[in-house]
């Protein structure tokens, strides 16, 4: 007999956040839904005292403390922008060397505590690839993986004195993936040996002081060579890769997770151009994730979404294709993760954020 009940599942999963208001209606949704945190987007800010009201709302309506996340990089993504000074991008900073990556993690910690979030979706471990054209292009520290790996550790080192919990990404990293026809995937050609001396070096270094770890879209031909999978969807990545070579013992998180009607793929298409990811996963995907070694999963579109997601989880628990100790383990990880989550405290101070604000326009003016 199962010893999981309904309400655990709901854990696996990471629910955006639909709307910037609190409403006994939220209350209820997150009462029955019980996930396991809360992403902002950047439409969901609004006043900085407004928000840290809302954050400490949602934390206190579940019994646990949940990650409450934000994707605060600077450059083309700053969502404290709209409440703080804007924030220089990654790969501006790294050109200051460690010493400004770790300015920018510690403004982003300062910031995101503050409001009363928890967890930050960063930092980019991603090496430069000179075949990404997109806005994102400037998201990356460099190009040589000793630069992304001691930017990216002081960021996090930034990170860690106000208690905001890391999440690396998008591992094991887009080296030099390209859009691949066949199969509708961004495909890395690199062999393994190039992967270990560059791509992964960032998280050889770093995976013991991320939290969390957000796991590539791509397909690795290093890793699945016969037939081409998605990192998100694969074993030899996600189980044999990252838990069993790398011992990473964190909580991987996949993202995003999303329905999109009857066109949704079990597999997602990623083109050129793209931002972040790409494409989406449909419900029976994110099922897929969890069965391959993942322990969370982003969901976005709503409580509808949410709720068809459990469902499905649930279902293969039934059915017997994914395994009981699959999802004991992926809770086991999830909640002890969450122990490092200080508690909300509900209190904003107009003082500390004036100085904040200061601080970001400073930082940033000497860019």
């Amino acid at each position: 007999m199962s010893m999981l009940r309904t309400e655990d599942l709901g854990e696996l999963f990471l629910m955006e956040l639909e709307g910037d208001r609190w409403s006994p209606g939220l209350e209820k949704r997150l009462r029955k839904l019980h996930p396991g945190g809360i992403i902002f987007a950047p439409q969901n800010l609004r006043a900085p005292d407004s928000t840290t009201e809302l954050l400490t709302k949602i934390a206190r309506a579940l019994d646990f403390r949940p990650i409450l996340a934000l994707e605060e990089e600077g450059g083309a993504v700053d969502p404290l922008g709209k409440i703080f000074h804007g924030l220089p991008s990654p790969q501006t900073v790294s050109q200051r060397g460690p010493e400004a990556a770790l300015k920018l993690g510690e403004l982003a910690g300062a910031g995101l505590k503050l409001l009363g979030f928890n967890t930050n979706f960063a930092p980019r471990l991603d090496l430069l690839n000179p075949m990404d054209k997109t806005s994102l292009h400037s998201q990356s520290f460099g190009s040589e993986h000793q630069v992304v790996t001691r930017c990216g550790a002081a960021f996090v080192r930034g990170l860690k004195p106000h208690g905001i919990l890391a999440c690396g990404k998008y591992f094991p990293g887009h080296g030099d993936a390209r859009p691949d026809r066949d199969t509708g995937l961004c495909l890395s050609s690199k062999p393994m040996a190039r992967m270990w001396r560059e791509d992964l070096e960032p998280y050889l270094k770093l995976l013991r002081q991320l939290t969390l770890v957000m796991v590539s879209h791509r397909a690795y031909k290093a890793y699945d060579f016969d037939v081409a999978l998605p990192a998100s969807l694969s074993a030899n990545v996600l189980e044999g890769l990252l838990r069993v070579k790398l011992d990473y013992r964190g909580v991987a998180l996949v993202e995003p997770f999303v329905t999109s009607g009857t066109k949704a793929r079990t597999i997602p298409p990623l083109a050129s151009g793209e931002t972040q990811e790409g494409g989406s996963l449909n419900p029976e995907a994110g099922v897929k994730s969890i069965a391959a070694g993942a322990d969370m999963v982003v969901v976005r579109g709503g409580e509808k979404a949410f709720e068809r997601a459990a469902e499905n989880l649930s279902k293969a628990l039934e059915a017997g294709t994914i395994a009981e100790q699959r999802v004991g383990d992926a809770l086991k990880r999830i909640r002890r993760a969450r122990k490092n989550i200080p508690p909300p405290t509900g209190k904003f101070s107009r003082n500390a954020f004036e100085r904040l604000c200061r601080e970001f326009e400073r930082f940033s003016q000497e860019f």
